[in-house]
């Protein structure tokens, strides 16, 4: 079993955005740490810039919100606290991407499962099931175990497929094609088709 490693938890934190203090989600869901979900039976304020800050729930909203659910916390919390909330949360990606069927004898370098509990942090389970990722990981050339040299076609090809794997939700281009490039790191083939230009 594969844990996160610190290339992938910088990833993810460099773009969940943080605070101590609660606060509203794109969504409006009350949220804290790195991400953290509270819970989706309230909404509060949307976060439309990805600066915490400009949504954050009043202290007597944050006490109410926790008194109601009976978190055991308000806000602001502690450091330790949001370590705690992002292990966590990592840990159901880390655990999602560990269960993954892979070609026999083949196994992903740490850069390529880092990127992969990156995507699933962000998109939920079901991304590794769509068909380009799928496509991607059944391509026995994409992994490092893969007994080369690689043909010119297939590094192009391996190229091609993370592009596309990492293709997933428009809006978070920077993020997925700083996955796809973290993806590629020290495999043999680079990441040089940006993500959505396949």
């Amino acid at each position: 079993m594969a844990n996160l490693g610190p290339g992938g938890a910088d990833l993810i934190k460099s773009h969940e955005g943080f605070s101590l203090k609660f606060y509203g989600d794109p969504v409006g869901y009350p949220t804290v740490g790195w991400g953290h979900l509270i819970t989706k039976t309230k909404t509060y304020t949307k976060n439309t810039t990805g600066n915490p800050k400009d949504s954050l729930l009043t202290q007597a909203q944050a006490n109410a919100l926790s008194s109601s659910l009976n978190l055991g916390y308000t806000s602001p919390i502690s450091q330790s606290k949001a370590n705690t909330f992002f292990n966590e949360d990592t840990a159901k990606a880390v655990s999602e991407v560990n269960k993954l069927s892979l070609p026999d004898g083949h196994t992903l370098s740490q850069n390529q499962f880092d990127a992969l509990v990156s995507l699933t942090f962000n998109g939920g389970p079901g991304v590794l099931t769509t068909p380009d990722v799928r496509t991607m990981l059944a391509y026995k050339q994409i992994y490092p175990t893969f007994i080369g040299p690689r043909t010119l076609n297939e590094i192009d090809n391996c190229s091609k497929l993370v592009s596309k794997a990492f293709s997933y939700d428009k809006n978070l281009q920077r993020r997925r094609n700083e996955e796809a490039t973290l993806f590629c790191k020290g495999s043999g083939y680079t990441h040089k088709y940006p993500v959505y230009t396949l």
